[in-house]
């Protein structure tokens, strides 16, 4: 029991300090700072994880098809961000690939037994830094201003509040609005690097405001009071 709870803080730790170091290059890439510099920060901050972690992987300590999966997603993330692709329908449509393939990591872990929380980590992380970089992309090819970037921001930002307000009164649990949103909110970013006039600036306001409800209302689960029964 001490391992499981001395495994999940060493975790808990790790995320802190990567949403510090994905907030600081947000805020470098707001004063016109490369890209390059969230990806180097970003690849060893996951490059650290994965060594950190690298004997709880899977509970048969080997990284595992579906882990893989999650790398290759990361890959193609970092391959979006540094290698410019002026085809908007080519960029969107390996987008959508990256995107589609968030579900086959998790069906592959349960179906091999490998499902860990390292996996679920890694996951959820890759997940984040794949919306940053559409966030990221959108920023750079829509000429939408800098605000683009904030939705990006909104998971780290939710990471620190936790660890700044202390532990939640209530487990984390899913809920269909958060997943609903957030799935919403990709297909916007991606939609919005189509060489077509869709409206960008309105529904990239639109999906943002909506995380932005959605993160509070997770927020709010989480800290509200507990009834006694």
């Amino acid at each position: 029991m001490n391992h499981t709870l001395s495994f999940e803080s060493r975790l808990v730790e790790w995320s802190d300090r990567h949403a510090m170091l994905m907030l600081l290059a947000i805020g470098g890439l707001w004063f016109q700072v490369p890209p390059e510099l969230l990806a180097a920060m970003a690849a060893a901050s996951f490059l650290g994880l994965i060594r950190q972690f690298h004997r709880e992987w899977t509970p048969a300590r080997v990284f595992g098809a579906a882990n893989a999966v999650t790398l290759a997603r990361l890959a193609g993330t970092f391959f979006l961000l540094l290698f410019p692709i002026e085809n908007g329908w080519f960029l969107a449509a390996l987008a959508l690939i990256i995107l589609n393939a968030d579900g086959v990591d998790g069906w592959l872990a349960r179906r091999r037994g490998l499902s860990s929380a390292f996996g679920e980590c890694f996951d959820n992380e890759v997940d984040a830094f794949f919306f940053l970089c559409l966030c990221v992309l959108v920023y750079k090819r829509a000429d939408l201003g800098s605000w683009v970037l904030f939705p990006g921001a909104l998971r780290y930002l939710f990471v620190l509040y936790i660890r700044v307000a202390g532990p939640p009164r209530r487990v984390a649990a899913g809920n269909r609005l958060t997943r609903v949103v957030s799935v919403i909110a990709f297909i916007v970013f991606i939609l919005c690097l189509l060489p077509v006039d869709l409206y960008c600036a309105s529904a990239a306001a639109t999906a943002t405001a909506a995380l932005c409800i959605s993160f509070l209302y997770s927020l709010i689960q989480l800290y509200r009071p507990t009834v006694p029964e």
